[in-house]
């Protein structure tokens, strides 16, 4: 079996994020939507036998994010949130979904996600955790599953380290898929979206799963609902102390943890985020729908 762990945080505001009720439920929902795509999977698609396992859900009650000025992954709040939540968790190989407030995000998708890589020694030897940013109007949909695509789909097509790349591998060039059924269309899916073979067969491979973890041992993490206060306060001593912080090499940012990054890791991780601007926004299938015609099924924008 292959299991993906999420890490969940919600900031302050963000829909669900009232009571510790109320966050266990809007991840264990997103959990289960993931595990239903993919792991038994929708008719005609197949069943890919992957596992969405929430591992920790965090409260950050000190921290507010507006979704319409939150752009993508790469915004330095949702690094540096990150950053945190990862050294609070003992560097856990996993996605982490990090919960803002309002409907959208600046581009106006519900949702942004791409592998990172944590290390890099060559293309056989490196270690990616999943970065996923969700707004509020993901909410009861199969955003996390469509965003946990984007995470697993990261691989390298040969042993050049240029070769990464986060395409959908049942449609060559594209970061998105044709069907409109598919869990991986640019229009999520309202209801039972399916995954292909080609599509479950890199999945499956990917180094965000347990089971491909290389070089990095799994780390059982105690608690449901934490609110890491010590992790602040050691960040922002690291960074006083060296004047560097997780998103670049040049002074210093009040509150970040200061993790230095290989030139190499740097690099690619700028490049996931220009593949992720080209794949686009992700959406909810609200401008399209079902219609008979001519006792054939066909999508019209609406």
């Amino acid at each position: 079996m292959a299991t993906v762990d999420v890490v969940s945080v919600f900031t302050r505001g963000a829909r669900s994020s009232d009571t510790a009720e109320l966050r266990q439920a809007r991840v264990a929902n997103d959990i289960a939507r993931a595990t239903a795509a993919w792991s038994t999977g929708f008719f005609p698609g197949v069943s890919c036998n992957i596992n969405f396992n929430s591992l920790q859900v965090i409260f950050r009650d000190d921290v507010t994010l507006v979704a319409s000025t939150v752009p993508n992954i790469g915004d330095p709040r949702i690094v540096n949130l990150i950053s945190q939540t990862k050294a609070a968790v003992n560097n856990a190989v996993a996605i982490y979904v990090i919960y803002v407030s309002g409907p959208t995000l600046s581009s106006g998708a519900i949702g942004n996600a791409g592998p990172q890589f944590d290390n890099f020694v060559s293309t056989a030897n490196f270690r990616l955790s999943g970065h996923c940013v969700m707004s509020d109007d993901a909410i009861d949909t199969y955003a996390l599953a469509h965003e946990a695509g984007h995470v697993l789909f990261g691989r390298f097509l040969n042993n050049n380290s240029d070769s990464f790349t986060i395409n959908d591998p049942s449609n060559p060039g594209e970061g998105h898929n044709n069907d409109p059924q598919n869990l991986m269309f640019p229009f999520i899916p309202a209801s039972n979206p399916f995954i292909n073979a080609a599509q479950c067969n890199v999945a499956s491979q990917s180094r965000v799963i347990r089971e491909n973890v290389i070089g990095a041992p799994l780390v059982a993490v105690g608690g449901t609902d934490v609110l890491p206060s010590a992790v602040n306060h050691a960040a922002g001593a690291a960074a006083s102390r060296s004047g560097c912080c997780p998103c670049c090499d040049h002074g210093q940012h009040p509150g970040y943890i200061c993790v230095p990054i290989p030139k190499q890791v740097r690099k690619l991780n700028e490049h996931v985020y220009k593949l992720l601007k080209k794949v686009g926004p992700d959406k909810l299938n609200t401008k399209f729908k079902y219609i008979c015609k001519d006792k054939m099924i066909v999508l019209k924008h609406t």
